[in-house]
């Protein structure tokens, strides 16, 4: 998740190439894709989509999904990413 936030997609590869549990969430109920959207990266928001293994539309502690986490952060292309995947 600390890789997603921080945009390290090549990290991401790495951890998923070595069985990383993408299924995990923080005590905050934030998933690894509510994380790459608050970072803003758009390739580590693509690559997590595209593992389709995530659910778009969970949401969070606060009932926020990872595009209204985007939107929150400034993130407004990747918010329109993530809620065409969504639909």
């Amino acid at each position: 998740m600390a890789a997603a936030l921080e945009g390290h997609r090549e990290v991401v590869e790495l951890l998923l190439s070595r069985g990383a549990d993408v299924s995990l969430v923080d005590e905050d109920g934030n998933n690894i894709l509510h994380y790459a959207c608050m970072g803003g990266d758009v390739g580590t928001v693509e690559l997590i989509l595209s593992l389709d293994v995530v659910d778009v539309n969970a949401r969070n502690n606060d009932g926020e999904t990872a595009a209204d986490r985007a939107r929150v952060e400034g993130h407004h292309q990747l918010a329109d990413l993530v809620s065409r995947a969504a639909r």
